[in-house]
């Protein structure tokens, strides 16, 4: 195996921030990495900017040297715009890096529908049942934010952050094949994380 990795995530929000890298973590060690054998380094998650900032930090990259990652993921919301046309910005904007490995993560429409997609999995989260029925797919801004804070309803349970805290322990819960039938986006981005880890694991 080569040394440690090291990787580097630009994402819009803390939603993404709390789904997305364990999503990683869990492919990782279903792909017999060690943790201590990955640095995972989260450069932004901040006010849904994530592509701005991957820009600049290109552009940084190419005019003063650049930071020693093996990868960068970058997440992106598809917003109304859909998984092809945002996974295609994010390509563009990398056509000149000097990173040779670059993978999307685009959820779409909104990454809150990722903590969703498998109620088992929420609720198992959450140590309680969460009775809500996988939501149909719908392009509206809160759209999804609302429904994951609603799904919470029926129960004791009253998440201070909306329910976006149990994002690493639905990241590990996930039935991920049935999810990501769901979300294009989702298999995707398992797709060519599981890919990358493989590749690396066992370079050539």
């Amino acid at each position: 195996m080569a040394g440690r990795q090291r990787v580097a995530f630009f994402l819009e929000d803390s939603a993404q921030e709390a789904i997305i890298p364990p999503l990683f973590s869990r492919l990782a060690a279903e792909e017999g990495w060690e943790a201590s054998q990955l640095d995972l380094q989260v450069l932004s998650a901040r006010g849904g900017g994530s592509l701005s900032a991957f820009r600049q930090f290109l552009k940084d990259a190419r005019q003063r040297g650049h930071l020693n990652a093996d990868l960068l993921i970058v997440g992106v919301d598809a917003n109304s715009k859909g998984f092809t046309v945002r996974r295609d910005l994010v390509l563009k904007a990398a056509a000149k890096s000097p990173y040779r490995e670059i993978i999307t993560a685009i959820p779409d429409p909104h990454v809150e529908r990722w903590y969703l997609l498998d109620m088992a999995a929420l609720s198992h989260a959450a140590g309680a049942p969460i009775a809500a029925s996988v939501p149909a797919y719908k392009c509206e801004k809160n759209h999804y934010k609302t429904l994951l804070r609603n799904a919470f309803a029926g129960s004791d349970i009253a998440p201070p952050l909306g329910g976006l805290e149990y994002g690493p322990l639905v990241a590990n819960q996930m039935d991920l094949f049935a999810a990501a039938k769901q979300d294009h986006g989702l298999a995707d981005y398992v797709e060519k994380a599981r890919a990358w880890l493989k590749r690396s694991k066992n370079p050539l």
